[in-house]
């Protein structure tokens, strides 16, 4: 019992000292912070935000900020799915082309 005690205390002291916020190995805030010297102007100069599925173009200044908003289910056009099953049956002969350098071939084939 002593000695599972003495463990548990060697144990616990470690575990203390190692995970003291002065040795914690963390990012300073600043560091996860975006500033620019002026507000963007135009879409390309804009800050791209979103998560995959709504997507955002950040830009003008504080008086006049806009938002472009994309969503992934705003399309106007047909449902069409453009996978061809048989491609896979092609796939060695065109990688074939492109390691021997014949390009034009290996983009006909693909077509």
């Amino acid at each position: 019992m002593v000695f599972f005690l003495r463990c548990l205390f060697v144990f616990s002291f470690f575990f203390g000292v190692s995970s003291h916020p002065l040795h914690a190995q963390g990012t300073k805030s600043n560091d996860l912070k975006l500033w620019y010297t002026h507000p963007a102007a135009t879409w390309n100069e804009a800050l791209p935000v979103g998560n995959g599925r709504l997507g955002a173009m950040l830009f003008g200044g504080v008086a006049s900020e806009r938002l472009q908003l994309n969503e992934e289910s705003v399309w106007s056009g047909k449902k069409e799915d453009f996978v061809n099953p048989a491609a896979k049956a092609s796939l060695p002969k065109i990688r074939q082309l492109l390691f021997a350098g014949r390009y034009k071939e290996a983009q006909t084939a693909a077509e």
